[in-house]
């Protein structure tokens, strides 16, 4: 590196100390890719003052391709890049900020986990419904996959917000929003089963408002299903959370012809974007479908 712009990156070190109060670890991971990307000017015979966001980008597929990066530290890439141009715009070396122009580095979002039906089907199996409990936890799965439950609305259930000739219950979900979700008639029929026999035999006698009860006759716990779930997807050998039922819930309906606002309403969003994620999980299962249906025409002729 040129005596000039280890003077500079010195500077810009400092800045970060004085100014910006950063930490001795952030001073670091920052000194490391302002020398990195200095570097790379010097190699390129590019002039800082000058560069373009083309001249950046130019950069940032370097490091992409040649270093392989992942989207998560390409992200800190460009986040320490408009860290340093603004301070070459603050050091009158620059008069512009070309790092305006670059995409916004956020993280890609993470798809939701899901399973598929038959796996699905294979965890509800495992349950042993010959104790009340064990008919207890069939039917709060049931109830959670055929609605699309968060664990805690699941556990502040009401019994006197289900309402089974309808086949139809009354959800509090965030921000202490109600909404009305139709059920799955497997899931009403055990629902009917454990609402008039089951449930009274694990209360003996004892009264609550709440729909599923725990062994110690009270409100069953989040913690608590969460701890049932895994131990029946351990049984069943498949990897699932309670979470994951609530996500497979809203991809199913997607995959047999659900519109996106109907399936926002059913999962209780207030924002569209969020349930829109699940559009990216169908594509990606519509991939991986069609490339199982395609092998490789190499592998045919074999």
């Amino acid at each position: 590196m040129t005596q000039e712009n280890d003077s500079l990156l010195g500077e810009f070190l400092e800045s970060l100390l004085i100014e910006k109060h950063a930490s001795k670890a952030t001073r670091e991971v920052y000194g490391r890719e302002v020398a990195c990307f200095l570097s790379y000017v010097e190699d390129n015979s590019l002039d800082l003052s000058v560069m373009t966001t083309t001249d950046l980008k130019d950069y940032l597929l370097h490091r992409a391709e040649d270093d392989g990066l992942s989207p998560k530290t390409m992200a800190r890439v460009i986040t320490v890049l408009r860290a340093f141009f603004s301070f070459l715009q603050e050091s009158d070396v620059r008069i512009d900020d070309p790092t305006e122009l670059l995409p916004k580095n956020r993280e890609p979002k993470r798809l939701p986990q899901t399973i598929d039906y038959n796996a699905v089907q294979k965890i509800l199996d495992v349950i042993d419904t010959s104790s009340d409990i064990g008919y207890r936890d069939r039917t709060m799965f049931e109830l959670i996959y055929s609605c699309g439950l968060r664990v805690s609305e699941c556990a502040n259930l009401r019994l006197n917000r289900y309402y089974s000739l309808e086949k139809k219950i009354v959800v509090l979900g965030k921000g202490n929003k109600e909404r009305m979700i139709p059920v799955g008639d497997v899931a009403a029929s055990y629902l009917a089963t454990y609402i008039s026999s089951v449930r009274p035999r694990l209360l003996d006698g004892v009264k609550s408002p709440y729909l599923f009860i725990s062994q110690e006759k009270r409100v069953i716990t989040r913690s608590e299903i969460w701890y049932r779930l895994k131990k029946y997807c351990s049984l069943a050998g498949v990897d699932s959370k309670v979470h994951t039922l609530r996500h497979s819930f809203a991809t199913h309906l997607l995959q047999n012809g659900a519109d996106l606002r109907s399936v926002q309403e059913l999962l209780g969003h207030s924002d569209i974007r969020t349930t829109e994620i699940y559009t990216h999980v169908n594509t990606d299962d519509l991939f991986r479908a069609f490339e199982a249906s395609h092998p490789d025409e190499n592998t045919e002729k074999k």
